[in-house]
């Protein structure tokens, strides 16, 4: 009795079209791509010296081509193609280490940003830093800065011809109202300038000096 006939092996180089310009052969090691030089054939498998996808070609017809794939898969390449490795996720970010703001205790730190935000309306650039000055140091630097702001705006209204001896005035009264007053001699009285808080009836004890 003859035995059947067994299915002949598939053809690994039998290509299969993809699309307009574009075939891969049967075991899908290679792809057919159509240019305007001709046709090149790239291999799935292995890489070029650089690392990129290895192409053979181009050549002028698709017999060419198909010609061209036996001795393509003997070839050798100097390096497999790599494969893609996974991405790791990134680590996620550390938070900001707690200002000298969050560790206040929370009646003083909703104080400390609301005198920030009232500087910054008026445009003081240094705020965190002026109102930090302000509660550390013994002197109000708040304070010392507003006066002086509204004393460089008189100078800055002033016109132009006039401005060197309105800043000498300005100069000259403020050196009157925080430093002649305390050194007036008896029985005379003597005054200061003194700050006094958000809220408070009765001034502070810190002097203010615009030397």
């Amino acid at each position: 009795m003859a035995k059947p006939k067994t299915d002949a092996p598939a053809d690994p180089d039998k290509l299969i079209r993809q699309a307009a310009g574009n075939y891969r052969t049967a075991d899908d090691r290679f792809e057919v791509r159509q240019a305007d030089v001709g046709w090149f054939l790239v291999d799935s498998e292995q890489a070029n010296e650089f690392g990129q996808e290895l192409i053979h070609g181009p050549f002028g017809t698709m017999k060419a081509v198909r010609a061209a794939i036996p001795s393509a898969r003997d070839q050798k390449a100097t390096a497999p193609r790599p494969r893609k490795r996974p991405t790791k996720a990134k680590p996620a970010s550390a938070p900001p280490p707690p200002s000298w703001i969050d560790k206040l205790p929370l009646p003083d730190a909703r104080t400390v940003r609301k005198a920030i935000a009232a500087l910054e309306q008026k445009g003081i650039a240094d705020a965190e830093e002026l109102v930090r000055r302000d509660r550390d140091g013994l002197l109000p630097a708040v304070a010392v800065r507003l006066i002086e702001d509204r004393l460089n705006a008189i100078v800055a209204d002033a016109p132009p011809k006039d401005r060197e001896r309105t800043r000498e005035l300005v100069r000259n009264v403020a050196a009157i109202l925080t430093s002649e007053g305390t050194t007036t001699a008896e029985p005379l009285p003597r005054w200061t300038l003194v700050e006094i808080g958000p809220g408070d009836a009765a001034p502070k004890h810190r002097r203010i000096d615009l030397r």
